[in-house]
């Protein structure tokens, strides 16, 4: 498999996994299941009656989507990466009216660490400390698969923690969001999965709830207690996310499926779910009618070719199968 088609993977399936949990964003678990008749999402649907986003059609991805884009776009720029970088380009992006990506973004539900941001930024705060230090939400991580993209673990490391304080200051945030940009990164390597904490995530929050997602970490009819209707910080979300990656780890369209079944910020959690799994089996582990289904097709499409370089000399050939 091409580094190519991992990096398509990664952002497809973070995409679908944030369609696939839109619909249920906000509901608990047990809600979910007995709506659908099974604790995995296997296909769009729309917005259920008292989700956060209700009513909404299906397939269509949010917020999370919209700044991960954003996220890539200021990455394949070429440009340095700093916090003035991507505090441009989510001014740019998610401008009402103009932006690129404006609708995916306020019609999905946005944060308010993230809004408040944006905010103070409009106004001349400083991008590299923007982010409020009490924020600890999971904004931080769940665009943050793009800068696993790039070439160096360390700079994986930094870059993450960048964006990351544009909208967010605290330290646990911070780490997941390094978190899941090394978790990518690693899988483009090749690097098998493991329940460690991620090497350069040094965090002391982020590492009590990374171990106590991965214990009993059991496959079966749904996914263990623990990793179901999951706090919405970043520390839990993206240590729950992996976990869900590794119970389903020989099937990555299980793992998103489980992910937007297990309650709570569910387009989130599929979303960082995706973009781990995405990266680990590349664009082809993902059923077709998910990617064809996508509203967001166009959009993750034209990030995926403007991203080319980073598929590395001698492997990228101008595209990749997509289903």
């Amino acid at each position: 498999m091409t580094r190519a088609d991992r990096i398509a993977g990664c952002l497809y399936g973070a995409a679908i996994g944030d369609a696939l949990g839109s619909a249920f964003e906000f509901v608990n678990a047990a809600s979910i299941e007995r709506h659908v008749g099974e604790a995995f999402v296997r296909e769009y649907r729309p917005a259920l009656r008292g989700s956060l986003l209700y009513p909404r059609a299906p397939g269509k991805p949010t917020d999370d989507t919209a700044m991960a884009l954003s996220v890539a776009g200021t990455i394949a720029s070429g440009e340095p990466l700093t916090a003035e970088a991507f505090a441009r380009g989510f001014l740019a992006d998610l401008e009402r009216g103009t932006g690129r990506y404006a609708a995916m973004f306020w019609h999905g539900g946005p944060g308010g660490a993230t809004t408040r941001a944006l905010a103070r930024l409009r106004t001349g705060a400083d991008p590299a400390t923007c982010g409020h230090p009490d924020d600890g939400g999971n904004g931080t991580a769940m665009r943050a698969h793009p800068v696993g993209f790039v070439r160096n673990r360390d700079e994986a490391l930094r870059v993450a923690a960048v964006q990351a304080r544009v909208t967010h200051g605290h330290p646990a945030a911070i780490a997941a969001a390094r978190a899941v940009a090394v978790l990518v990164y690693d899988a483009l390597s090749g690097r098998e999965p493991s329940d460690d904490v991620p090497d350069g995530v040094d965090d002391a929050q982020f590492a009590a709830a990374w171990r106590e997602m991965h214990r009993d970490l059991v496959r079966g009819e749904r996914l263990p207690g623990h990793l179901r209707n999951v706090a919405m910080n970043a520390w839990a979300t993206v240590s729950a996310a992996h976990a869900i990656s590794l119970v389903y780890a020989d099937d990555a369209a299980g793992a998103i499926a489980a992910a937007a079944a297990s309650g709570g910020d569910t387009d989130t959690m599929a979303c960082i779910v995706g973009g781990i799994v995405g990266a680990r089996f590349g664009v082809v582990a993902l059923p077709a009618e998910w990617v064809q289904g996508l509203v967001a097709r166009a959009a993750i499409a034209d990030a995926v070719e403007r991203l080319a370089p980073f598929a590395g000399a001698g492997v990228w050939n101008g595209g990749v199968q997509i289903p």
